[in-house]
């Protein structure tokens, strides 16, 4: 923690991230208590896919706020676990 008393508030970004990672870790060791078996930043796509309505990577980046390239490893992950199933949608390759 001596990088952080010697950085102070310009360390704010780093700081933040070490928060947003613990948060995550802890939201995944709690679905884990419960059996669920998801990964804390699938949710935002399993909720928007939970209506049961197909959607494009684009349109679930723009609907969650994440970009392209995020929401489409998220699509491929949560695939290979079986948790959605892709289609090919000629707007996203």
């Amino acid at each position: 923690m001596d990088f952080f008393n010697q950085t102070g508030k310009m360390a704010i970004g780093s700081r933040l991230r070490m928060l947003t990672d613990k948060i995550t870790n802890d939201a995944e060791l709690i679905h884990k208590m419960y059996g669920i078996d998801i990964r804390a930043k699938w949710f935002p796509v399993f909720f928007v896919l939970s209506h049961g309505e197909a959607k494009t990577i684009t349109a679930i980046a723009k609907e969650i706020g994440h970009s392209h390239p995020s929401v489409s490893n998220i699509v491929k992950e949560m695939v290979a676990r079986g948790i959605a199933k892709e289609t090919k949608d000629k707007a996203d390759g």
